[in-house]
């Protein structure tokens, strides 16, 4: 039997070793990510490189190369190779890919829309005065579905319109007023597709998160475990401050209300004490009834001298308290 004769495609020496260099930067980042570079000038990818230099280091190679790379890397981070598609480079940091995410979309720079492009959001134009000067701009204004006229000799927009709604298809006219106006509906910069760290791959949905309200949460959080942990008597090194502080007001409340001898708080018992004293014999002098009223024609005279005689039973209580508390 005749022998099989198998045919391989020659790898160019180039592509080899820059897929052993790929594969061995891998290996030494803590964190790999594919991030999508379509549409971003050339001027400005430059100077995105440049100013995440400290942060990050992107490659710039071809689909097939990176994939390669990634392939034969370890088997953990083989599956970021299906996040290569379009126009990609390769991410490589010490940073965890949420800081990553963040650093690539504060980057993001406005730039105008094109047209056949999809909406990122509403484009909506506001009513108001504008910076133009009477003359075509207000025929081109209304052509692009703007209701424009001029105002004491501005070109005013009379209401508020929306031009394109989210994922909408821009029509050339409506890109080439939003060009004219300035307005800049997209954020073009990187985009992070995925990353790598540590045995874990993580989607662009997987990193958006709002650091600002975790940050609050993990406060209120913090807050309340804190202030519940002082309350059952957890000691850490963190409680066992409020913690004496509050035993301490409790221990003097008790001993106060309870008007025991304890020395270091005999000064405050005393003005409890004389406090209460003087409250009680201000109540008893207050009791004292009225003078008697004259009776009436009617009155049996048992029941004036009944009254009588609770007059003075009342008087010889309050001169006995008073002369208790002098």
């Amino acid at each position: 039997m005749a022998a099989e004769t198998r045919h391989t495609a020659h790898i160019p020496e180039w592509k080899v070793k820059e897929v052993e260099e790929l594969v061995e930067k891998i290996k030494n980042s803590r964190v790999v990510g594919v991030v999508g570079v379509r549409e971003i000038p050339a001027d400005n990818l430059q100077q995105l490189r440049g100013s995440l230099r400290e942060n990050a280091e992107i490659r710039m190679v071809r689909n097939t190369i990176a994939r390669r790379a990634l392939e034969s890397s370890v088997p953990e981070i083989r599956q970021l190779a299906d996040f290569i598609e379009d126009q990609t480079a390769l991410l490589f940091s010490n940073d965890n890919p949420f800081k990553l995410n963040a650093l690539l979309e504060k980057s993001k720079r406005p730039m105008p829309i094109k047209a056949g492009a999809r909406a990122p959001k509403d484009i909506v134009v506001e009513a108001g005065e504008t910076s133009f000067s009477p003359g075509p701009m207000v025929g081109k204004l209304q052509a692009a579905g703007i209701p424009a006229a001029i105002k004491s000799g501005k070109v005013v927009i009379n209401q508020k319109v929306t031009l394109a709604k989210e994922g909408e298809v821009v029509s050339a006219k409506t890109a080439d007023i939003l060009k004219t106006m300035e307005i800049f509906p997209r954020n073009v910069g990187l985009e992070l597709r995925a990353a790598y760290e540590g045995g874990l791959i993580f989607g662009v949905k997987d990193l958006l998160i709002d650091v600002d309200a975790q940050v609050s949460e993990l406060s209120a959080a913090s807050a309340k475990a804190f202030s519940f942990a002082v309350k059952i008597g957890y000691a850490t090194p963190q409680t066992i401050g409020p913690m004496l502080q509050k035993a301490q007001t409790e221990a003097r409340a008790l001993v106060l209300d309870a008007g025991l001898p304890v020395p270091g708080m005999m000064e405050m018992l005393l003005a409890k004490a004389a406090a209460n004293a003087k409250a009680l014999a201000s109540l008893a002098s207050g009791e004292a009834a009225p003078a008697a009223a004259p009776a009436a024609h009617d009155e049996a005279p048992a029941k004036a001298e009944e009254k009588k005689e609770e007059k003075n039973e009342e008087g010889d209580t309050a001169a006995g308290l008073g002369a208790l508390f002098g």
